[in-house]
């Protein structure tokens, strides 16, 4: 096999196959299947990092086409999910997939000149360049919490640490970090260890890739190869969608406890893995490697990386920030520090409440109701800082209002109290009297709580 396509195999290792099924000619003749199958059990004997299993493997498979199991297949697209079906009742491995895609087994059958392996390089780093490297958003949430998320680790390394660098920059005076690997597929192991390698200051041994002959690339993070080092608490995101190699990085920085992982469990995916042409068009992606953990002496294939913290992949990054602020409430003997960490706990939860009214709608108040809270505020403090408020009522909705700022809708989420819409879960609360008309509101904000009195 060419250098170009051992590289484009090897930019194929910890990352999940989404085969496209090309166009099939039709159903396959006894003499067909059966010479696919002898290719398969050949490719499997040879690569597979588990030679008893991929023994037993193609036993079941030539017992079910002696069967005739096989004959009744009307395309090679069902084929192939019938025989992958059959390979994963002996031994479940979510990286053992089967395709019908003769552009593909061309390419992988084809000697590549060096123009085209020039060619080929330009091509896939161009694409690499315009997704960014998979970076899709680096942030700062309320309280200094440093948010990134990528979706894959590019096989690009050193092309991408520019990329890196910045991403990680931005993030590097945060007070705790959020990484985002909910919807990561996974990609190149060299560029798990060069970004886990800007979360140690020593040298740290991660996961190993280990062939089936039990050779051993041990994977340790480099401190020369990353420009600075983040020391902050890092959480990490997962859902059922996290994959391989986004599996290695989460996993590794669990079991050494760099990171706390919060989440769903991921999809359990640990093998490295080759795709190879197996003939008549069809491809095999066969895992080659495993990836045992020094720490747990194990890895996560099959059964996923399990959360420290479970929660449906949809509330993990609230409950990420809940963690962080609680943390460090419980360390703080600073007063105006834990006031501060309790507002953003506080203003998470009002935001929460937002969202879910915004979406659902549960709380309806009557115009007669919102017009009794309509009028001018007064400060009921001289020196607060705080302006005169007006509230209004415009289709339906309340409207804060003062001199030099737009107009800001407000939001109930119970009859009495209304969160901002902007994101800053800033609060209002209306205190009413006999006739249920508001005689004061109370402010919530950064600062402390507010008292504006109403105008008669």
């Amino acid at each position: 096999m060419t250098t170009i396509k051992l590289l484009a195999l090897f930019l194929l290792l910890f990352i999940n196959p989404d085969f496209g099924h090309a166009q099939d000619s039709g159903k396959m003749n006894p003499k067909e299947i059966k010479l696919l199958i002898d290719s398969l059990g050949n490719a499997l004997n040879r690569w597979y990092i588990y030679p008893d299993k991929a023994a037993l493997m193609v036993q079941n498979v030539k017992k079910n086409f002696k069967s005739g199991t096989y004959n009744t297949v009307q395309n090679k697209s069902e084929l192939c999910l019938r025989i992958i079906n059959d390979l994963q009742q002996v031994h479940k491995d979510p990286h053992l997939r089967m395709a019908y895609d003769p552009e593909l087994a061309g390419f992988l059958e084809t000697p590549m000149s060096d123009e085209a392996k020039q060619q080929n390089y330009e091509f896939d780093l161009k694409n690499h360049r315009e997704s960014n490297f998979s970076f899709v958003k680096t942030e700062i949430l309320s309280g200094n919490i440093g948010y990134l998320r990528w979706d894959g680790f590019s096989g690009f390394v050193q092309e991408a640490k520019p990329t890196l660098d910045a991403a990680f920059g931005f993030v590097s005076n945060c007070k705790a970090l959020i990484v985002d690997m909910r919807y990561n597929g996974g990609g190149s192991p060299q560029m798990v260890l060069q970004t886990a390698s800007y979360f140690f200051e020593q040298k740290t041994r991660m996961n190993d890739i280990i062939d089936r002959n039990n050779d051993t690339v041990k994977g340790w993070t480099d401190p020369t190869i990353s420009t600075f080092k983040l020391k902050m608490p890092v959480y990490i995101l997962t859902s059922r969608y996290t994959f391989s190699g986004a599996e290695d990085f989460t996993y590794g920085l669990q079991q050494i406890k760099r990171g706390t992982v919060i989440g769903e469990t991921t999809g359990g995916g640990a093998h490295p893995t080759g795709s190879f042409s197996i003939g008549q068009g069809f491809i095999l992606d066969i895992p080659t490697h495993r990836s045992p953990n020094i720490i747990s002496k194990t890895d996560w294939e099959g059964t996923g990386v399990t959360p420290d913290v479970a929660v449906p992949f949809e509330q993990a990054l609230q409950k990420a920030q809940e963690h962080i602020f609680t943390d460090f409430l419980s360390k703080t003997n600073d007063e105006r520090e834990r006031r501060m960490l309790q507002w953003n706990l506080t203003s998470l939860e009002n935001r929460s409440l937002l969202a879910k009214q915004v979406q659902e709608g549960n709380i309806k108040l009557t115009k007669e109701t919102l017009l009794n809270y309509c009028g001018e505020y007064h400060p009921s403090e001289p020196n607060s800082g705080l302006p005169v408020m007006t509230i209004v009522l415009n289709e339906n909705s309340l409207y804060r209002r003062y001199e030099g700022a737009p107009d800001l809708r407000l939001i109930p989420i119970s009859a009495t109290q209304f969160v901002y819409d902007d994101e800053s879960g800033r609060t209002m609360n209306f205190e009413v009297n006999g006739n249920e008309k508001a005689s004061k509101l109370i402010l919530s904000n950064p600062r402390g709580m507010f008292t504006l009195n109403r105008k008669p």
